[in-house]
């Protein structure tokens, strides 16, 4: 039974996060994913509602939106991160900063995206 949850869950998150990009910009319609994607509406809808599609098809309407969005995920950089926290047992923490083009900043606060349930080190 877990796994059937932890599936539903992977798929909640991609929804959720398709919704959200989709809503910075109000040209992401589904006319326009259509023509993109090649993708009915029906197939896009489905894959809005987070029904039960095949991943792929969550990473395609992703990749499509942030490409028309200018939003780079730097995923080695995300890699990295995940393989020093597993190697040394650490938590893995977020932060948001306003977009600049030069000079540094901290974030308000950090957030806990990633820890260790009662793990003994």
């Amino acid at each position: 039974m877990g796994v059937v949850k932890g599936k539903h869950d992977s798929y909640e998150f991609l929804n959720n996060m398709m919704v959200s990009l989709m809503n910075v910009d109000a040209s992401l319609s589904y006319p326009y994913l259509e023509m993109e994607l090649h993708m009915s509406a029906r197939d896009i809808s489905a894959v809005k509602n987070g029904h039960n599609v095949c991943i792929y098809q969550y990473v395609r309407v992703i990749n499509c939106i942030m490409d028309d969005i200018h939003l780079i995920i730097l995923m080695k950089v995300l890699q990295k991160e995940l393989r020093i926290a597993l190697a040394t047992h650490s938590d893995l923490v977020i932060g948001v900063v306003p977009h600049k083009n030069n000079g540094n900043c901290q974030p308000e606060e950090w957030k806990v995206v990633m820890y260790w349930d009662g793990a003994k080190v």
